[in-house]
């Protein structure tokens, strides 16, 4: 995560890195998410450079629990749309 998140984040100017996580039961309804924001907050799910993915990562392995199979839809759609929008406002 650090040596492709050292390299990438120089392309992003404001170091915001949204993360996500998949495939885990979530607190507190403990259902299975295929995409949730590392940090907790899924309509604000920017980390402060590679070190904040790194600690959000961190912090949310102590509060999930992982689940399989892995669906990897709800990732795939929620990124592809961030991207699209981000198409639009440039």
């Amino acid at each position: 995560m650090r040596a492709i998140g050292d390299i990438l984040q120089y392309y992003d100017s404001d170091k915001q890195i949204p993360a996500f996580g998949f495939g885990a039961y979530i607190p507190p309804l403990n259902r299975v998410s295929h995409c949730f924001a590392l940090n907790g907050d899924i309509f604000n799910p920017e980390c402060n450079g590679i070190q904040g993915v790194e600690l959000a990562y961190k912090n949310c392995l102590s509060k999930v629990k992982f689940s399989g199979p892995t669906n990897f839809e709800d990732i795939i759609s929620i990124v592809n749309g961030r991207s699209e929008a981000q198409e639009i406002s440039n």
